[in-house]
């Protein structure tokens, strides 16, 4: 009887390890099945099977909130089949799920300014982008030009001014010739 007390101790004390263990694997695969929904949607690109592949990261967005890339390439592909709504109402989720990361926001605001031509709306998407620690150096060529285009040439010249200075930013080049280009506007109003 004592055997079977000590068997029954050392299995509720390692219970939860055990518990954590299965957790874990149960983790992993979940982790697997996603990834392998997720690169079955490049095959669905590949046959312009866009509507399977929306569907497919829709099922990989309810297991895996946190991972962007559906979120991106799903709305891109409503809002070019002209489902604007759902594209919209697909970047509110993301950015729901993911506040704290630059891409969805950058994503909308981008939307904003090329697809539905409203700077207004785009800037503060653009501006909460920026602002993020994570965010692609490149972003802030999106704001500056929506900056420009909306009249707001000095906080596009310093927007234009961090784009030039970021050594990390791979558009330097092509920020000091808009950042130029800008300054002179303000030296020289028309």
């Amino acid at each position: 009887m004592k055997t079977w007390i000590t068997i029954l101790g050392l299995f509720l004390a390692t219970a939860p390890v055990l518990a954590q263990s299965n957790e874990r694997v149960a983790e992993a695969i979940t982790g697997e099945v996603v990834r392998q929904l997720y690169i079955q949607t490049d095959r669905h690109w590949h046959k312009g099977e866009y509507v399977h592949l929306i569907q497919i990261n829709y099922m990989v967005i309810a297991a895996a909130p946190h991972f962007t890339d559906p979120y991106v390439d799903s709305a891109w592909l409503l809002w070019s089949m002209d489902r604007d709504d759902e594209a919209v109402a697909l970047y509110d989720k993301g950015i729901a799920a993911n506040p704290d990361t630059y891409e969805l926001y950058y994503e909308k605001g981008f939307y904003f300014m090329t697809r539905r031509k409203d700077l207004k709306a785009a800037i503060p998407l653009l501006e909460t982008a920026v602002s993020k620690p994570d965010c692609d150096p490149i972003v802030r060529h999106s704001l500056a030009h929506a900056y420009e285009k909306t009249g707001q040439l000095q906080k596009a010249l310093d927007m234009w001014n961090r784009a030039a200075d970021d050594p990390k930013n791979p558009g330097r080049a092509a920020a000091k010739v808009n950042r130029d280009r800008v300054r002179r506007r303000l030296e020289n109003p028309k």
